[in-house]
């Protein structure tokens, strides 16, 4: 897996810890086979007296990935990076050994398949640079780069680059940016990428 991509993905970010939206909570391997379209998946977990999964941290809205499964790759239709970005397919409740999905998983997931349950990460404050660092980092193609399309102020490198709006004391408003990674041939193929947080930084072109 490359650390960066030429797509505005977000799993093709760059994988850095100030762009991380996850915690990793536990691994687990999975009791019995789940056939595709399944929601609930029942997991190897023993805790000699309940048995109930909840007792390890799993919970409501936590990101699911399927780390390995013995049939061959990973077939849960997880999108996202464990312990980094956020997965499509998400936890609805627990019941004892029981983990029920928000969807279906993709394909038949095999007995001993190893499923990685991941917590968002929480920031203390809204104003945190931490809490809007992945929003923040911008896809900037050839197209973007330019002064006359982006309200940043002057060419700017393609590729990753984060960006950070600054209001002075006195109200001034500035922009700071730092390159993350420098690329050759950028794609922006979705037109909001060039929105951060905060408003839209880059044409959306």
């Amino acid at each position: 897996m490359p650390s960066w991509g030429n797509t505005d993905a977000p799993n093709l970010k760059p994988k850095w810890d100030v762009e991380r939206q996850l915690r990793e909570v536990v691994q687990l391997a999975t009791a019995n086979t789940t056939n595709s379209g399944n929601t609930v998946i029942t997991l190897a977990y023993n805790d000699g007296y309940q048995n109930q999964v909840a007792n390890l941290g799993i919970a409501a809205g936590q990101s699911v990935f399927v780390l390995y499964n013995g049939v061959g790759g990973n077939n849960s239709g997880a999108n996202g990076f464990p312990s980094m970005f956020l997965s499509n397919t998400t936890v609805s409740s627990t019941s004892g050994n029981n983990v029920v999905l928000a969807s279906g998983v993709f394909n038949t997931v095999a007995t001993g398949t190893i499923i990685e349950f991941d917590k968002s990460i929480a920031y203390p404050s809204a104003k945190a640079v931490a809490k809007t660092y992945n929003p923040d980092t911008v896809l900037v193609t050839q197209t973007r780069s330019s002064a006359a399309n982006n309200q940043i102020g002057g060419n700017i490198v393609p590729g990753w680059v984060h960006v950070q709006k600054k209001v002075n004391n006195d109200g001034t408003v500035r922009y700071i940016r730092e390159t993350l990674v420098t690329l050759a041939n950028p794609s922006a193929s979705n037109v909001y990428s060039g929105n951060t947080s905060w408003g839209v930084a880059f044409a959306n072109t």
